[in-house]
């Protein structure tokens, strides 16, 4: 990788890492559904224009039930059970527990290969690890933040689903094509319910942030993504997912207050780490 490859991945992991100091501060004023589906309108704004130059579109055709299922388990239950899970928890903490998406990929590509080779076997005993000194910390088992805990651990686990079906059900299909197709239709799908639990106009503040969110931690990093597949490969561009976290818990700790506890920062630790060795060719 040359300098401007590294300093590319650096604002790709601080760009998806502002995604949840973000969604917390709009979600002070709007309700869940409006923020997914101002956050995946703003994001199809942006991609569509790039996938429909490079011609990617019509790939969606040929496959339209595969990339509706992707649709709804990388995007559309993910961002709503991550959205609803951060009103109850820490930025920081949500950044953290969404870094689990290459365990739960792990577990489940064990289920369907019906193997588990030694070396996954370590890195999910360490990720999950991870997950259990957070839960027994920072996250309360029997309160909110429990709830919200498991919340974005499913929605992690969703991802990853997506991800394997996209691999594995339609690799045919251009992952720049899949990420508009996901966006438009997450957006068409939740606004009836964004129509129904938002009954007023947001301050200008918060608006200016859902811009943000949506057009430059969402789409702007999808884009900034696909670029550095073009140029490192996606082995190595898929490196700011581990820069993400990170990046979370410190805009969460500078801009938000939020307090990080050592024991917050080894369970990143181990769950980082846990990925690393569960996707380690």
């Amino acid at each position: 990788m040359t300098r401007r490859d590294v300093v590319l991945l650096i604002l790709l992991g601080a760009a998806w890492g502002a995604a949840y100091p973000l969604t917390a501060v709009v979600l002070r004023e709007l309700s869940a559904p409006a923020v997914v589906v101002a956050r995946t309108a703003l994001s199809a704004i942006v991609l569509f224009p790039l996938a429909a130059h490079r011609g990617t579109l019509g790939a969606i055709r040929a496959r339209p039930a595969g990339v509706l299922v992707a649709a709804l388990l990388q995007v559309t239950i993910p961002l709503v059970l991550f959205t609803i899970g951060q009103r109850y928890i820490s930025a920081g903490l949500a950044g953290i527990l969404m870094a689990t998406q290459p365990v739960w990929a792990a577990i489940m590509t064990a289920i369907v290969d019906r193997t588990f080779p030694p070396r996954q076997f370590a890195g999910v005993l360490t990720g999950l690890c991870g997950v259990a000194l957070l839960f027994l910390s920072d996250v309360h088992i029997g309160g909110t933040s429990g709830l919200a805990g498991a919340l974005l651990l499913a929605g992690a686990a969703s991802f990853a689903a997506g991800a394997i079906w996209t691999e594995r059900v339609i690799p045919e299909v251009p992952p720049l094509a899949t990420a508009t197709a996901a966006m438009t239709i997450s957006a068409i799908a939740l606004t009836p319910f964004a129509v129904m639990t938002t009954w007023h106009t947001p301050h200008l503040s918060t608006v200016v942030w859902l811009v943000i969110l949506g057009v430059a931690a969402t789409g702007g990093g999808l884009v900034l993504f696909y670029a550095l597949v073009r140029r490192i490969g996606a082995v190595r561009a898929n490196l700011a997912a581990y820069l993400a976290p990170g990046f979370a818990v410190a805009y969460g700790a500078v801009f938000l207050a939020e307090r990080v506890s050592l024991k917050a920062l080894a369970g990143l630790a181990l769950i980082l780490a846990g990925s690393y060795i569960s996707v380690r060719r």
